[in-house]
């Protein structure tokens, strides 16, 4: 009887993963150091964040391994993603029409991939009311 000789993997599989790509994001920055960023891309992973666009045309990363605390909040058509780091705070607004799946799917992603919190805070950094 002939033995058979099994074939071991090369390489474990590549697990899928899933991308999110947001569009219409602005950045809003503290009032006295910049204008807000318009028309912005992200890319949300279950590695980090992505941002494209602006002007100058720029890209840049942040992984969630880097991030003290990701939180989201959704009001009407907007939804709202921000990020701690250190002293570094990053806030963009999301219209609904530049997400699929809408604001729900956002938030739902940053829940899953970052751990992502609700906003104790409104919008616009007023505290809610108790």
């Amino acid at each position: 009887m002939r033995r058979t000789r099994r074939r071991s993997r090369s390489s474990a599989p590549v697990a899928e993963t899933t991308t999110l790509v947001v569009t219409g994001a602005a950045l809003i920055t503290v009032p006295s150091v910049t204008a807000p960023v318009g028309d912005l891309e992200l890319r949300i992973d279950e590695a980090g964040i992505t941002q494209l666009g602006g002007e100058p045309q720029t890209a840049w990363q942040i992984p969630w391994s880097a991030c003290r605390d990701v939180r989201t909040a959704r009001t009407g058509t907007v939804a709202l993603v921000a990020l701690s780091l250190g002293a570094l705070r990053y806030r963009w607004e999301v219209p609904d029409d530049g997400i699929p799946g809408g604001a729900r799917a956002l938030v739902d992603l940053l829940r899953v991939v970052a751990g992502a919190k609700p906003m104790t805070r409104g919008l616009r950094g007023a505290r809610r009311r108790q």
